[in-house]
């Protein structure tokens, strides 16, 4: 399946934490307006790819502490009604796969909720592949067979953009839960 996405920006009222409500709450517009998304599963697995546009990309930053890297991730419910919006609740996890161009492999995410995110290193059979080309960044996920995508047939997609001060919880995000058809 392939399909044009129409993102939004995270709500930054939602963020735990004072600071970001207050200094970022005229931020309702997404910096990445449009994604696309194509998903196919077989025997081996899920083949998922994200493009979108990025005229200017943040490949690395090394130790700059006022620039941002680019990156995007991929989320599927752990529950049926899990929330996607608050990145699940107690008890109704999501577990997510985070690319960044300056990693060479993935990073596995698992939250029950805003402000709960665990970063631990991907399994080593999930693979990644990042390009930008004129414009755009296309990213390639390669996942076995993965548990919860497998059951909800549903993900949700998160893109950062390293140039507008994307970061944490500023970001570009799905409008919703898209469901998947294999």
């Amino acid at each position: 399946m392939k399909q044009d996405l129409v993102m939004i920006a995270a709500p930054t009222g939602f963020q735990p934490g004072g600071y970001i409500p207050r200094a970022y709450a005229d931020r309702t517009q997404p910096t990445t307006a449009t994604a696309t998304l194509e998903a196919e599963s077989n025997v081996r697995g899920w083949r998922i790819q994200l493009s979108w546009s990025c005229p200017e990309p943040i490949r690395e930053i090394r130790d700059e502490t006022d620039q941002f890297v680019d990156a995007a991730a991929i989320a599927a419910p752990m529950a049926a009604d899990t929330p996607w919006m608050t990145m699940g609740e107690p008890g109704k996890a999501i577990e997510g796969a985070l690319w960044r161009p300056d990693r060479g492999a993935l990073i596995h995410v698992h939250a029950e909720g805003l402000g709960t995110v665990k970063r631990s290193d991907a399994p080593a059979d999930w693979k990644v592949r990042g390009e930008w080309s004129e414009g755009r960044w296309s990213v390639v996920f390669r996942l076995p067979r993965w548990a919860p995508l497998d059951e909800h047939s549903k993900l949700a997609v998160a893109i950062w953009r390293g140039a507008s001060g994307d970061r944490a919880g500023l970001k570009s995000i799905s409008q919703g839960w898209i469901p998947l058809t294999s």
